[in-house]
Order: C-alpha cells, then structure tokens, then sequence
C-alpha cells in the first residue's frame, strides 16, 4: 500500500507513487497543482496547524492517486481549479473526458474545445497542464501514434500509459 504524509497547513501533501514522490498544492481547499515526481524545491511546513478542508481536499486527491496506481478505472470528480487560458481551460476539461486506458491525439483534442487543427495549441495547453494524472495529459498523443511530449519525460509518458494497457510502437 502507497503511503503519503501528513497534510499540513502549508496545503501541500506528498504522494508516494511507484513510479516517484508525487507533490500536490492546493488553495481554499482545492488542488491547484501536482508536481510530477522529480520537482524540485524544499518543501517548508509547520506540522501543528492543519486546515481541515485542505487535509479532506488532499486525502480525496491521494486515495485517487492510490487507486489510479492499483489500477482502478475511475475519472477524477472532485474539486480542482486549473488556472490558465480560456482555451487551456477547455482543453484540459476536453482532457479529463478521455477514459483510462484510451488516447486522443492532439488535433482531435484541439476539435473537442472548439478550434480546428490547434494541434500545437493543445500541445501548449498540456505542457502547462497544473494536475497533472486528475487531467489526464499522458493519454494525449500525436495523430501518428507517437508519444509526443510529457512533463515528466517520456519514459514515465510510456509507463503511465502501459500502465493503462496502452502499448504504443
């Protein structure tokens, strides 16, 4: 079983994943931003004061990422405030409609929130995605069946995806 730490006033909480050290922020109770693993910074709390509606918005984050990596086929539904464009906002919204264990490319992507071939457009929105795994960037891929980029490399891209039953060429 993953283990993450205490959820501290600082509204941040660690995510231990197996593929790394998932860092995940949050404001007025809403998650605002996960840092892929590999982030780098120092992380400063102060572990007497916790704020309850930040530690519940984390623990419902965390059990979501501890079922996401045993393999259960869920959408993330709870709160989250990407802040971005107009366009990068749909986008992302279009993103967390594509199901575990499928993709879309990043034309198709770019129709579903209204701008035709916006291809390096949605490309631009995924790199700037804030949550990343809740908006499931990893599952959007080139029209020829490519991986594309990734945030987190793509080696993990490619293990996020096989871990998905997604085996691409």
């Amino acid at each position: 079983m993953m283990k993450y730490s205490e959820i501290y006033y600082m509204e941040f909480a660690l995510f231990e994943s197996p593929i790394g050290t998932f860092k995940l922020s949050a404001e007025n109770g809403e998650i605002v931003n996960i840092k892929l693993p590999g982030w780098a910074g120092e992380i400063k709390s102060d572990k007497n004061a916790v704020n309850p509606s930040v530690k519940n918005g984390m623990l419902k984050v965390c059990s979501f990422l501890e079922n996401y990596f045993a393999g259960k086929k869920q959408p993330w539904k709870g709160k989250q405030t990407p802040k971005g464009t107009d366009f990068y906002t749909k986008v992302w919204q279009e993103t967390t409609s594509v199901p575990f264990g499928t993709t879309i490319n990043y034309n198709a992507l770019g129709q579903k929130a209204g701008r035709q071939n916006a291809a390096r457009a949605v490309g631009s929105a995924m790199a700037r995605n804030p949550l990343p795994i809740l908006v499931p960037c990893h599952r959007v891929i080139t029209s020829d069946l490519k991986l594309g980029g990734y945030g987190g490399g793509l080696d993990m891209k490619h293990w996020l995806l096989k871990h998905e039953g997604i085996i691409l060429g």
